[in-house]
Formats: structure tokens, sequence, C-alpha cells
């Protein structure tokens, strides 16, 4: 990430290619302090909750410390097994966040069988570039130049600090569905997206979690922003 050198022409002055240079590094320093910090994650987030039993139309919300199992789907099944399983792992933390625990397997004796079951979603595009950009569309730049100007005529060089390059860019979401375990019945449900040039990692995908659970067990009505801030 450091600047390109600066070029001068035969013949222009000490100081102004030292304060061309001087230029050059001030502005990597500025491209590199932007790495640094934390990433600002817009999440849009849709949830519904449902807590009424169908037959006595009491409310079945649940309570800090119950137990769930995770049901697969068919396809989920045929995943990389490590791949759903570190996509779960990071769902349980979340889930646990929120007062609920995912019940031992298998199940010690004495130990009532779980209330809920959950079923998970989670996906992930990698695009060659943000919807917006053109392809080859410099994603970054600056660029300097340095003219004469003579008597018959001017002559210039300009050159590129940064290279012209054009970053993946990520749309990811995840979704989490829960039912009680007696009936099948969907009282819970709840969805989360965010899309940015950051790549996959168990940071972003728990903070789209932690999105989608935020307000459990009862959400705020209808869509919403859920702003969300991870290290780098």
């Amino acid at each position: 990430m450091s600047p390109s050198p600066v070029f001068t022409r035969s013949g222009a002055s000490g100081s102004m290619a030292r304060h061309l240079t001087g230029l050059g590094l001030l502005a990597g320093a500025l491209l590199l302090g932007g790495c640094a910090g934390v990433i600002r994650l817009e999440n849009d987030v849709r949830s519904y909750a449902d807590w009424t039993a169908s037959a006595t139309g009491a409310l079945m919300r649940p309570a800090p410390g119950d137990f769930y199992r995770i049901e697969r789907r068919p396809s989920q099944r045929q995943d990389p097994a490590a791949q759903q399983e570190a996509i779960e792992a990071i769902a349980r933390d979340a889930l646990q966040r929120v007062g609920l625990r995912a019940a031992p397997e298998p199940l010690p004796a004495g130990l009532p069988a779980p209330r809920w079951t959950v079923e998970l979603g989670a996906r992930s595009i990698r695009l060659p570039q943000a919807p917006w950009d053109e392809p080859g569309r410099a994603a970054f730049g600056m660029s300097l130049g340095i003219g004469h100007v003579g008597h018959h005529g001017s002559i210039g060089i300009g050159m590129p600090l940064f290279p012209h390059v054009v970053p993946p860019y990520y749309q990811r979401e995840v979704s989490i569905v829960l039912r009680d375990a007696r009936s099948a019945r969907v009282v819970y449900e709840t969805q989360a997206a965010h899309d940015g040039p950051w790549a996959d990692s168990p940071t972003l995908w728990a903070a789209l979690y932690d999105a989608a659970l935020q307000g459990f067990p009862q959400p705020p009505a209808g869509p919403r922003r859920v702003v969300i801030e991870v290290p780098r």
C-alpha cells in the first residue's frame, strides 16, 4: 500500500521533488490509517414473533435457560460438515447471548426434552466488484503531475499514487426459524443481511446473527437497520 515513486523531469528542483514525495507519503499514511479501527456493519433485519399457542391462545415465550436443538434441512446435510458445524457454532453463541441453550447430544437421562427447535440459514455471494462499480474502474486512486511551460509549449508527466484495483464485493444473509418442539409450529423467524468489501470471517457471521436476534423475543415490528461495529 506504499505510494508509487514520483517521477520528475530532468532539471526539476530538489525542493519540488521533496515536496511531491512528502505529499505521496502523506497520502499513503492516510490510506494506511483507514485500514485500522472498526468496521461499521449496517444490517437490514426483519423479525416476526407469534408466541401464542394455537390451541389455548396462551403465551408461550421462551424462558432464560430453555433448551433447543438444531434441525438441519436435507440440503444442509449434504453441505461440507465442517462448514455447517462452523456456522452452527457461531449461531449457538448468539442464541446463548439471548438466553437459549443448545441441548447436549445425546440428551442425558433426567434432562427434559428441548422445548424448541432451531433451523438456521446462511448464504454468502461473492461479486467481482460492487454493483455500482464498472469492471476495470479504479476503486481508489490519486495522481500527481509535474509540468513545465517553455517558450514552445509545455510538457508534463503524471503518475498514479495507488494501483487501480477493483476489490470483490460480498453479500451475506442469515436466518433463524424457531419452532415449538411439540407442535412444530413456527413461533419466531428473523433474517439479517449486509454487504460490503469484507471477505467472509467468523466475526462478520457472528455480527449478522447478533443483528438478527436483536430485540428477541419481542422485536420491533417491520424492517429495521441494526448497526454493529466489529474490529477490522
